[in-house]
């Protein structure tokens, strides 16, 4: 059976949301080429009213009648039409990841800093509601249930990547930092990945070994979790575990205050799938730390964290 290629018409919901809801929604479903395409679009909305077919087409690495077979079957009659939609859109949601805005010094006056913060909670918010979609109870479950999790982060990501490796290690047990001592990754990709997930934490601009990384994995049909900012929408080719956070914030450096929520709601998620098993394991650990005496601390501090609250 052919793939149907006719135009599609977009249901309100879609419609309202514009292009990038859309392709949001209709994500898992498209084809390697179509994934390519959307990725490109996704990753380069306020450029694309401004560029012509022929070179859409070459970066994201597909034909001309490729391009607008996939237009056509998102419910636009041509390129024109697209564009056209992209130049009148107003959304005050836009606004909060503007990669020509990014790298501005502004001042750091009162005024400033107070419209950083309504970004940086507006991002945490957003980060939050992630926890609410189908995706995401996905993931939890392949953290859970996998016998083997791997967690690989690059550049200034690495250190979000190795606390969280760590702090879901007190969690359940079978996860890994991969430091990648060999050169060639081959504690994830020797792994049987039936029983193993890796999580590769990124962002722009994002490592050269992200890509290569992630294309081996995929190959392998092992489940690819990555966490990445509203930047890098590379991710979309390689898995449909993908969850994106918002981190421009109008302060000199981007923030990774929405990732480092992201994580931890995933430790917060996995924990409250595994239960009882869960708040074994961190009392194990808890144990053996007090045998080596690796922590100082006070008496109270170390059981159960949030026992009796509420756990996403």
């Amino acid at each position: 059976m052919t793939r149907r290629s006719k135009q599609r018409t977009r249901d309100p919901a879609e419609t309202n949301g514009g292009l990038e809801t859309v392709l949001r929604a209709r994500m898992n479903g498209f084809s390697r080429a179509e994934r390519a395409i959307a990725a490109y679009f996704l990753d380069h909305m306020d450029h694309v009213p401004f560029e012509t077919g022929a070179s859409i087409a070459t970066n994201a690495g597909v034909s001309e009648m490729t391009l607008l077979r996939f237009l056509r079957l998102n419910g636009y009659a041509n390129l024109k039409q697209l564009k056209a939609e992209l130049r009148s859109r107003v959304s005050a949601e836009d606004d909060l990841d503007d990669v020509l805005e990014r790298f501005k010094v502004r001042p750091a006056g009162e005024e400033s800093l107070r419209q950083s913060l309504g970004r940086e909670v507006r991002a945490v918010v957003k980060a939050y509601g992630l926890t609410t979609t189908p995706i995401w109870a996905e993931i939890v479950r392949l953290l859970a249930q996998a016998k083997s999790v791997f967690v690989v982060g690059f550049q200034a990501s690495e250190g979000m990547a190795r606390d969280f490796a760590t702090r879901l290690l007190y969690a359940r047990p079978g996860v890994a930092y991969v430091e990648n001592i060999s050169g060639t990754y081959a504690e994830v990709l020797e792994a049987d990945p039936r029983t193993s997930v890796l999580v590769l934490v990124d962002t722009a601009s994002y490592a050269r070994r992200s890509l290569k990384l992630s294309a081996r994995v995929r190959a392998s049909d092992m489940p690819l979790v990555i966490v990445t900012d509203k930047f890098s929408h590379w991710g979309a080719e390689h898995t449909r575990y993908v969850l994106e956070g918002h981190t421009e914030t109008h302060t000199f450096w981007d923030s990774s205050a929405s990732l480092v929520v992201i994580l931890n709601l995933l430790i917060n998620g996995t924990a409250a799938r595994l239960g009882k098993r869960a708040e074994q394991r961190f009392e194990n650990l808890r144990q053996l730390g007090d045998f080596f005496e690796e922590f100082s601390r006070p008496q109270r501090a170390g059981r159960w964290p949030q026992t009796g609250k509420t756990i996403l």
